[in-house]
């Protein structure tokens, strides 16, 4: 890590409460959200999914992709060619 790095952290651990000082206590500190997740997961896998819902879900996945890159600078798009 280098000084720099380690300043910035410095500057902003006030406002980080939730941040791990390792990876171990990261790890630590996002166990519940990882097993909210994982359950959330398999249960979604477990999910009957009619072809009209997964159009539907690919439809407003378009749409998502859209509005995020219209709020990006030409020439920094994540999901269009500009």
């Amino acid at each position: 890590m280098t000084q720099q790095t380690k300043q910035h952290q410095s500057i902003f651990e006030p406002y980080m409460k939730h941040y791990g000082k390792t990876p171990e206590e990261q790890l630590e500190k996002n166990k519940l959200s990882i097993e909210k997740l994982k359950k959330w997961i398999e249960e979604t896998k477990a999910e009957e999914i009619t072809k009209e819902e997964m159009k539907a879900r690919e439809e407003h996945w378009e749409e998502v992709k859209e509005i995020i890159d219209s709020f990006r600078p030409k020439g920094h798009k994540l999901y269009s060619e500009e």
